[in-house]
């Protein structure tokens, strides 16, 4: 599945100002209305598949509801099985007969692990009494089919969206702001820096073998600044859509590069997730509650849960565990800035060397890959033309790189100075904003397909 960004912003704003003219008690028609026509457009093949378990899961939690007092997990386990055995089944059909390839011959339904997450935590949540069951098929159907979110979320829970679709008010003007703000910076991460990195990061790691090691270290390096701005900017996008209609949601991402620890990062990256994780999988398991050894086993449990949710390959399930490992190890922030300071591009580091396994196609290339970064290092005029040559083949490459070096300083300095809060933020936003608009115009790029989260 393909999704073009300025495509996707154009049905989004049309949207926008249709529920905009709408009364409030019948905007939720109009988002199933533009969920469903989205979902349509984008993969018609299974908008059966995602109405089926709409209605599935939308009579199993009423059924849970019923019986929620006697607290038989059987019937928990039955409400979600039939959807983790289809998810499964579209995700690691390949992995499951031992070819990863033969799953690429099975269309991956669009945002089946997003809306599938949903459906399971909304029957866990009723079957603990946590939640009622939703009595409205429609509000129901609209939290799972939201289009903002369907092509790579935020997961967002049952209380941020589904509670508050019965009547849904006109945005405020703060809502407004906040939203063509949270817009224009998604767009800034996704056309100007994410999509930019997109050619030199594919050229390196499909032939890492012809290129110096330094050209590694700068794949490497500018991958991870490539999926932060490409899924982060995603979620700045939907999440400013959903400021738009009337449904603010909480961030998906909290300043991660100034993360600390592997915890901290985790607190910061893709929280919605993170946390669908800590709550529905670690928990569960036993959390911190049964002593230091099962602490430590429902840890790299959770992990490799989140490296199998990510991807059918080994160089994934290899991704989830070394991330768990590192979890293990338990680090205090530290008081002295300078410390502190080495804490955080220590973690970066090891975050880094994490996404070459993420991005690479197994883990024999990973591991290749990491092997040469540090053994095969070399730095004198040849190589360093060699690693800056990739960007666009000629002499003006250097150009290219010091400009792409601007705008991720750009990007960090204005990110800092709201993690600091060492600038008023109206002040910010519209500083923010007015820069960001003169680079989306100046060096977006036009016409790159997908985000690369909606992979998975």
């Amino acid at each position: 599945m393909q999704t073009n960004i300025l495509q996707f912003i154009l049905f989004s704003l049309f949207s926008a100002i249709v529920i905009r003219i709408m009364s409030p008690k019948h905007k939720r028609i109009g988002l199933l209305v533009f969920s469903i026509l989205f979902y349509g457009i984008c993969d018609l093949r299974f908008l059966w598949l995602l109405g089926t378990g709409i209605i599935w899961s939308y009579c199993w939690g009423k059924y849970l509801h019923r019986s929620a007092e006697k607290k038989e997990t059987a019937r928990l386990i039955a409400g979600i099985t039939p959807i983790v055995i289809i998810l499964c089944f579209f995700k690691y059909y390949g992995f499951f007969i031992g070819d990863s390839r033969a799953s690429l011959q099975i269309i991956l339904p669009l945002g089946i692990s997003y809306y599938s997450f949903k459906m399971i935590s909304y029957m866990c949540d009723i079957h603990w009494q946590k939640r009622s069951a939703e009595h409205n098929i429609i509000n129901y159907a609209v939290y799972i089919t939201y289009f903002p979110q369907i092509l790579c979320g935020p997961i967002s829970r049952p209380e941020e969206i589904l509670d508050k679709i019965a009547i849904i008010n006109h945005p405020s003007g703060e809502m407004i702001l906040n939203g063509v703000s949270l817009l224009t910076t998604g767009l800034f991460k996704k056309m100007v820096i994410a999509d930019r990195l997109n050619n030199y990061v594919n050229s390196i790691f499909v032939n890492d073998a012809g290129y110096p090691a330094i050209a590694l270290w700068m794949a490497a390096f500018f991958y991870s600044i490539q999926l932060y701005c490409d899924f982060s900017g995603y979620s700045d996008i939907a999440i400013g859509i959903s400021n738009l209609l009337g449904l603010p949601c909480r961030p998906n991402f909290c300043f991660p590069e100034f993360s600390y620890s592997i915890k901290d990062f985790w607190n910061r990256w893709h929280i919605s997730l993170s946390s669908w994780l800590r709550d529905y999988i670690y928990i569960p398991l036993g959390g911190n509650r049964k002593g230091e050894t099962r602490k430590k086993c429902n840890i790299l449990i959770t992990f490799l849960v989140s490296g199998i949710w990510h991807g059918s390959t080994w160089n994934y399930i290899a991704w989830g565990i070394w991330h768990g490992l590192l979890n293990l190890v338990p680090i205090k922030r530290a008081k002295n800035k300078v410390l502190y300071v080495g804490q955080i591009i220590l973690t970066y580091f090891m975050v880094m060397l994490g996404w070459i396994f993420f991005k690479a196609e197994d883990i024999s290339s990973g591991l290749r890959f990491i092997k040469r970064m540090f053994w095969e290092i070399r730095i004198n005029y040849e190589t360093i033309v060699s690693s800056v040559l990739p960007f666009t083949n000629d002499y003006s490459s250097v150009g290219y790189l010091l400009t792409i070096l601007l705008l991720i300083g750009l990007l960090f300095l204005f990110e800092y100075l709201e993690y600091s809060e060492k600038c008023k933020r109206g002040t910010l936003i519209k500083i923010r904003f007015e820069v960001y608009l003169g680079c989306i115009i100046l060096f977006g790029v036009i016409g790159q397909n997908s985000f690369l989260y909606a992979n998975y």
